[in-house]
């Protein structure tokens, strides 16, 4: 792939990294795919679903303001 990068399709930021496959099977930039576990782990440990949705949301606001 060499070191052009990519555009993640859930953020949009131009990553160099390579793309890791989420548990849904989509391919996105490592700081998405982060985000998608943290807000899974979340909800899972409490219980809440509102909450793990929460974290993810948080985490991506974070990850589109540094791109």
């Amino acid at each position: 792939m060499g070191l052009s990068g990519r555009h993640c399709p859930d953020c949009g930021r131009h990553v160099r990294e390579p793309f890791e496959k989420t548990v849904t099977g989509r391919e996105v930039c490592p700081d998405c795919a982060n985000a998608l576990f943290m807000g899974s782990a979340a909800g899972a440990v409490t219980g809440d679903v509102g909450s793990g949705f929460g974290v993810w949301a948080m985490l991506m606001r974070k990850i589109r303001r540094s791109g």
